[in-house]
């Protein structure tokens, strides 16, 4: 069986759970038939990926490059808070919490 995966933690499914009949499992299953059928002739299964999550494999490729922390921000901040020059909007805050609060 051949498949070509997204990401890094994507495995082809293994032999024994699709003749096994675990479809339930596995998101590519045959039935046994179809796995004799294919044994016999030496075919294998192939799975294709969409241009769509092609796009989102190379969208993901980009982000994870990204840093995890915008260190300019942070330094900018560090400074502000230093100096005596930021100012919290409690307002904001305020709306923020309540708008995180409305999500639960």
């Amino acid at each position: 069986m051949t498949v070509s995966t997204i990401g890094s933690n994507a495995t082809p499914t293994p032999s024994e759970h699709r003749s096994a009949g675990t479809s339930g499992t596995s998101p590519v299953s045959i039935n046994s038939a179809s796995a004799n059928r294919a044994a016999v002739s030496g075919s294998s299964d192939t799975v294709h990926i969409s241009s769509q999550a092609i796009d989102l494999q190379g969208l993901e490729a980009h982000i994870n490059q990204l840093p995890d922390v915008d260190k300019a921000r942070v330094a900018e901040l560090r400074t502000q808070i230093a100096n005596g020059q930021y100012q919290i909007n409690y307002d904001k805050v305020a709306e923020k919490i309540l708008g995180l609060e409305s999500e639960l």
